[in-house]
């Protein structure tokens, strides 16, 4: 696994643990229960701990002589970046497409807060996608190798 397979492990499992924290906060908000509203506050924590741990152990190189780029790396995460690229842009094709479907739903206003709210869950999606490109493109090039 190189550094760039590393990395985009380490975008995986902290983008997962993120998107778990942004589900749990509207369950948080709506109900009564202590126990449930303390949710969001321990997996910002373990979001956290995940980011320092994830520096820690996938930095660190399992070899001397492991490469840290080569041509291969370089042109996959130009594949990743588009991916991305092209995801934001239709996350926000969407974000923009959204509230002039809610008139039709006879919902008068939409709040402003909601929108750090949807632009966090559109980082959250962008930085998935770029990650699964690389997992998905490294797996493919290792059977093709084979």
């Amino acid at each position: 696994m190189n550094k760039t397979q590393k990395g985009a492990m380490a975008v995986l499992v902290i983008t997962i643990v993120l998107l778990i924290f942004s589900i749990t906060i509207p369950i948080a908000f709506f109900n009564e229960k202590i126990t449930v509203q303390i949710l969001p506050l321990a997996f910002f924590i373990l979001a956290y701990i995940t980011m320092g741990l994830s520096v820690i152990f996938f930095r660190r190189k399992q070899s001397p002589s492991e490469v840290d780029y080569d041509e291969r790396d370089i042109t996959i995460k130009r594949k990743a970046i588009f991916a991305s690229y092209i995801t934001l842009w239709i996350l926000v094709f969407l974000v923009c497409t959204i509230p002039s479907i809610i008139p039709a739903l006879h919902i008068q206003t939409i709040p402003v807060s909601l929108l750090p709210i949807a632009l966090f869950l559109m980082f959250i999606i962008v930085m998935l996608v770029y990650s699964l490109t690389i997992l998905t493109q490294y797996s493919r090039k290792e059977k093709n190798n084979e």
